[in-house]
């Protein structure tokens, strides 16, 4: 085919505009890593499209290629395109996949189950181990010690490098596997949906801790909930109050464990972390401070709900599905603990980068090292920074950079032509004709909740300052972004829905939204355009509709 269907609508919660380092190893890992496990499935890769590939980076942009996943992961697995903002009137009716031979549909299971118990072993023996070690190195690298390169090296050692990798493959295992158990659910049993979230994960435990900090400040003096309530957010001015002590250990506690989530883009190694900016997590406490149902309860709610359509269901559906859905939890639950592993490893690099950089090239900007690609990157590291890459070519690649950061983005959904580079909208933009603004949205219903809620719209792409203006706002709030991530997993405990313009059926709002069991929608082209700050909505996460009301 001439042209592949890319879509960044699960990309972009990840991936910024990407510097090379960043770009080869994202399209590196996602297309090795997927095209494995498909290749894992299918027994006889000869059977695929070997033209076609899972991603292409588009003016240092992240894209996923619908092409691949129609015609080659569809001929192992379900695949809903409704899954990544693509609607099936935009599939080419002649993208079928290719069909097995008889044999390779009897032996589909036995493979299916030798790659997912290679992924299962992983996590219960191997990830805790990488983790801890992760962990200790990024610290030690974040404290700037005299000498880190002894630390660079030891991050970079072929077999720790190896097994961070085998990380990157049992997540797109996970994640691939759980994508088609979500379409199943959707078809066959959709109103069980807010049973398909982990217990306990990664992710949702940041919002617990949140909300176990706001207990802790219970503990602390009047003064201090009212520092809180003000919007204070420097922890240094709770370091210098003694009856403060019990938030201070808090936060650190909570620092040294999700200090390397990402305040924004965690895949880049350029990006914040949420140990560089504590005054997200104050803000977070303080917008608790109010609420008086702790997220666990009201996820409970909505669970109560599913498990009673679940004793609705003939004995024998009711143990298959409730099988189906521990099975799910568990998956979701190792996801968002390779999630938080990757995220770690992406901090961890960037400081190592940041580090040898001042000390390799003391007179340039200290990203020049994520200038250089994966491959030369690793070189450099393991010739001791011998082998270095000519800087007229790192400054032509950082031009090249700033010229994709001052250019309009493309489109989330764009076809492509892989030969020539070109790229055209997959949706005719509108003129601009002066028309009243919709008061209906439709996208992809991602968590029922409790049911339809109602609430004050609060529209903001930035978590900072959804967290001080939620200081300000009483009543139901309903947020309305761009994208999440872990940066506002703490104030989901505050909200009563989300809308996002990005993101699919395992995005982190959807994710992130039934475990805390609130209704979301996501995927909503041009939401964030359209809706004002202060209307009334109304959404339906079982629909996928968000309504205006005034």
């Amino acid at each position: 085919m001439s042209e592949w269907l890319l879509s960044g609508h699960n990309t972009q919660e990840s991936f910024d505009i990407s510097r090379p380092i960043i770009r080869t190893m994202g399209e590196a890992t996602l297309d090795d890593q997927i095209t494995w496990f498909v290749g894992q499935l299918v027994g006889d890769p000869g059977v695929l499209d070997s033209t076609l590939k899972p991603s292409a980076f588009v003016q240092s942009r992240c894209y996923l290629n619908i092409a691949y996943f129609v015609r080659n992961m569809g001929t192992v697995l379900p695949f809903d395109p409704a899954s990544v903002g693509v609607t099936a009137e935009q599939i080419p009716l002649d993208w079928k996949p290719p069909s097995l031979s008889g044999p390779q549909r009897l032996t589909l299971p036995l493979r299916f189950l030798r790659t997912y118990r290679w992924a299962a072993h992983f996590y219960r023996t191997r990830l805790p181990a990488l983790r801890d070690t992760l962990l200790e190195i990024y610290w030690q690298l974040h404290t700037s010690p005299d000498d880190p390169l002894p630390l660079v090296w030891r991050l970079f050692e072929a077999d720790l490098y190896a097994e961070a990798e085998d990380n990157a493959r049992a997540h797109i295992v996970i994640s691939l596997t759980i994508t088609a158990l979500d379409s199943v659910l959707r078809q066959r049993a959709p109103e069980l949906l807010p049973l398909f979230a982990g217990q306990a994960t990664a992710t949702s435990l940041m919002g617990q801790r949140i909300w176990e900090l706001r207990q802790a400040v219970e503990q602390c003096s009047p003064r201090v909930r009212q520092m809180l309530e003000e919007g204070i957010a420097d922890l240094e001015a709770y370091r210098a109050l003694p009856e403060a002590a019990p938030l201070v250990a808090g936060i650190q506690a909570f620092l040294h464990q999700y200090g390397h989530r990402g305040f924004r883009f965690e895949v880049d190694w350029a990006s914040e972390r949420l140990a560089d900016r504590p005054e997200h997590i104050l803000l977070a406490v303080a917008g608790q401070l109010r609420e008086e149902q702790s997220p666990q309860a009201r996820a409970e709610a909505a669970r109560r709900q599913a498990d009673e359509a679940l004793r609705r269901m003939n004995p024998l559906s009711r143990a298959l599905w409730r099988r189906i859905l521990r099975w799910g939890q568990q998956l979701i639950s190792w996801r968002e603990d390779s999630k938080s592993l990757a995220a770690l490893r992406q901090a961890a690099y960037g400081l190592a980068a940041r580090r040898l950089a001042r000390h390799f090239y003391p007179d340039q900007p200290d990203d020049i090292l994520m200038f250089y690609t994966l491959e030369e990157f690793l070189a450099f590291v393991r010739s001791r920074g011998q082998q270095r890459v000519a800087m007229e070519i790192l400054e032509r690649r950082r031009a090249e950079y700033e010229l994709h950061r001052n250019q309009p983005p493309p489109p989330e959904l764009i076809w492509y032509n892989p030969e020539t580079g070109y790229w055209r909208p997959a949706v005719e933009e509108k003129g601009e004709v002066a028309a009243p603004a919709p008061t209906r949205f439709q996208g992809i219903p991602a968590s029922p909740g409790d049911g339809p809620v109602e609430g004050i719209a609060l529209v903001t792409n930035d978590p900072l300052e959804a967290g001080r203006r939620l200081l300000q706002m009483e009543g139901p709030v309903i947020l309305v972004t761009r994208l999440t991530d872990p940066a506002w997993s703490g104030l989901f405990g505050r909200l009563s829905g989300v809308v996002t313009e990005l993101g699919g059926v395992i995005s982190h709002a959807a994710i992130v939204a039934r475990e805390n069991g609130l209704p979301a929608v996501v995927g909503v082209p041009e939401v964030t355009r359209h809706i004002r700050n202060g209307q009334r909505l109304r959404i339906d996460g079982r629909a996928g509709v968000v309504e205006v009301l005034q």
